[in-house]
C-alpha cells in the first residue's frame, strides 16, 4: 500500500512539476518553487524543534520564499534590469543576518540565542540557497547554436537534472527492494543496500544517456562525452543529498521530515537529492560554458 501511495505521489507531482517545464509557464515556476522550498525549509525548522533547538521558523521560511521569488524575477528577466543576482545575494543575507539579530534582541526568551541563530542561518543556506539552483538551471544562458538554429536549452537542462537524479532515486529503491541484501549505512538509513546503490547509479547514468540522445541540441552542453560520467557525479550527489537529509532525521528521531506527500513523507523528502545534485550540475554547466568561450 505504500508503495502504491508513493508511486500515485510520485506520478502526480512529477507530472505537475514536468508539465509546468514542459510548457515554459512562468507562473508555474512561481507557484511551485517557492512553495517546494517554503515547505522544505519549514519541515527543517519543525524536525530542529524535535531535536530540541529553538529557531526562527516563521522569520527563516517568509525570507526563504521571498529569496526564490527574487531569484525567479531576476534571472528570468522579470526585475529591473540594473539589479544583478550576486548583489540581490549579497544584499539579501545581510538583510536575513541583520533581521534575525535584530529579532534576537527582541525576543529574549530564546534560551540558547547563537545556537537558534546558527541553524536558522543554516536552514536558509542548506535547504534554500542549494535549492536555488534549479532556478540557475533554468535560467541558464541559452543561444546554443545547432545545425543555424538556436536552441532554448534552459527547460531541458532542468528536466534533465530532475530526470536523472530522481531516477537514480527509484533505480535504488526497485533495486534495493529487489536483489538488495548487504546494506549500506545501517546506523543512519537502514533500508539503503549496496546493490540498491549500484543499481541507481546505473538507472542514473543510463537516463543521462538516454535523455542526450533523444535531445542532442537542447543538451549539447552534456553531449556524448559526457553523459555517462555527469550521471555518475549526479547519482552520487543524489546518494550524498540523501544521507545528508537521513543524518537531520536521525538526529532528530524522524521517520520522514513531514506527511505533506502520501507515501512520500514530506517535501525535504522530495527534495533531498536535488539540494546536492543542482548546484553540481550548474557549476558543470558554467565551468563547461566558460571552457567553451576560450576555446572560441
Amino acid at each position: 500500500m505504500n508503495l502504491l501511495a508513493r508511486a500515485l505521489s510520485t506520478l502526480v507531482l512529477w507530472g505537475a512539476i514536468l508539465g509546468v517545464i514542459i510548457t515554459d509557464w512562468m507562473p508555474g515556476y512561481y507557484l511551485i518553487i517557492p512553495a517546494l522550498g517554503g515547505i522544505g525549509v519549514w519541515e527543517f525548522y519543525k524536525a530542529m524543534a524535535a531535536r530540541g533547538v529553538i529557531t526562527f521558523k516563521k522569520t527563516g521560511t517568509v525570507a526563504g520564499i521571498i529569496f526564490l521569488l527574487g531569484s525567479l524575477a531576476i534571472l528570468g528577466g522579470a526585475a529591473p534590469s540594473w539589479l544583478d543576482f550576486l548583489s540581490f545575494e549579497v544584499f539579501g543575507l545581510i538583510v536575513v543576518v541583520l533581521g534575525i539579530l535584530s529579532r534576537q534582541v527582541f525576543d529574549r526568551k530564546q534560551p540558547t540565542p547563537v545556537i537558534s541563530m546558527a541553524v536558522t542561518l543554516f536552514g536558509l543556506v542548506y535547504v534554500i540557497w542549494l535549492f536555488s539552483f534549479v532556478v540557475h538551471v533554468r535560467f541558464f544562458p541559452l543561444n546554443y547554436p545547432a545545425a543555424g538554429d538556436v536552441a532554448r536549452e534552459g527547460p531541458l537542462l532542468l528536466i534533465y537534472l530532475l530526470v536523472v537524479a530522481k531516477m537514480h532515486d527509484a533505480g535504488a529503491l526497485l533495486v534495493g527492494k529487489i536483489v538488495g541484501r548487504h546494506r549500506m549505512i545501517p546506523n543512519l538509513s537502514p533500508r539503503k543496500t549496496w546493490e540498491g546503490f549500484v543499481g541507481g547509479l546505473l538507472v542514473a547514468m543510463s537516463s543521462s544517456a538516454v535523455l542526450v540522445y533523444l535531445f542532442p541540441t537542447e543538451l549539447g552542453r552534456v553531449g556524448p562525452l559526457w553523459c555517462w560520467p555527469l550521471g555518475l557525479l549526479l547519482g552520487l550527489t543524489s546518494v550524498a543529498g540523501d544521507l545528508a537529509e537521513s543524518v537531520i532525521k536521525r538526529d532528530s528521531q524522524m521517520k520522514d521530515s513531514g506527511h505533506v506527500i502520501p507515501g512520500i513523507g514530506g517535501v525535504l523528502d522530495l527534495i533531498d537529492s536535488i539540494l546536492f545534485s543542482a548546484p553540481v550540475f550548474y557549476l558543470f554547466l558554467k565551468i563547461q560554458h566558460v571552457a567553451a568561450l576560450y576555446t572560441e
